[in-house]
Parts: structure tokens; sequence; C-alpha cells
């Protein structure tokens, strides 16, 4: 499965429609993912979109979903903006929280930097702002094991 991975838009649609189309481009995508500061930025896009999971950052006006466990192609995926897990400071408390769930990856957004790490065989990965220009792709085999690419 090929998942595309999105955070921080904060209202930029066309940087955002120009990262789906990029890796649109590459292959279909099975679903996608915004991690926040930006949550309804993809539904502005219009266009026919794959499964959209979505969590919502500080600067979303309707912050109804802060953290979501999902479960896509075998693989457990914990999301979150990080604004409360205090992801700007250092990342602890997500790599604990996301032990805790016992999940594959634990994907966040909130710091703007690009960030992939592997933490106790947890993936851990900040896709960047879109803003910015960055994303990440996550594929999921069919074992669910995760990987990733940044963007």
């Amino acid at each position: 499965m090929r998942i595309a991975v999105f955070s921080d838009s904060h209202g930029y649609r066309g940087r955002l429609s120009n990262l789906l189309m990029m890796l649109e481009a590459e292959g279909p995508l099975d679903a996608i993912i915004h991690l926040g500061d930006g949550d309804r930025d993809l539904y502005q896009l219009g266009v026919d979109l794959p499964p959209v999971y979505q969590v919502s950052g500080n600067c979303d006006f309707m912050p109804d979903c802060l953290l979501q466990e999902v479960k896509i192609g075998g693989a457990r995926l914990l999301l979150t903006h990080g604004h409360h897990q205090n992801v700007k400071t250092d990342r602890d408390r997500l790599h604990r929280l996301a032990m805790q769930h016992q999940v594959q990856a634990a994907l966040y957004g909130h710091t703007h930097v690009q960030r992939m790490e592997n933490h106790c065989g947890i993936l851990i990965l900040n896709p960047g702002a879109a803003m910015d220009g960055h994303c990440a792709l996550l594929e999921i085999n069919r074992l669910g094991a995760v990987s990733a690419k940044l963007y």
C-alpha cells in the first residue's frame, strides 16, 4: 500500500496539490494522512481522493480529533499533530505513547521539520510542512511492515 503523509499545509492548497500530484505520478495512492494545521485543505482541492485519515492541529478551527490510531493494510499507525506531546522539545512522550499503543509507526507534524527515526522497532515520522513543499510516502507491505520516504 502507498500512503501520502502531509502535515502543516496551513492553507497552501497549491503546494499541497503539487505534492499530491507528484506522489500520484509515481503510482496510485491507497490512502492519504493529514497530521493537522490545514485539516480541511485536502477537501478544498476539488479532486477525488482515496480514503483520508486526519487529526487536528493547534491551528485548526475545530480540534475534534487530536490523536487517532488507525489500521491500514495490516499496520497499526498512531496519528497526532504533536503539540500535546511537546514534540518541539523532544519526542520522548510520543515514543512512550507509540509503545503503549503497540503500533508499527507514529506519525506527527507541528515542528515543520522532516524527521524519520526508528525507536524500539517503531517508525517515528514527521513529513515536514506541506506549505514548505515537504511530505512523505508511507509504504506498507503484505506482512504489515512499514517503511517511508521523505520528499
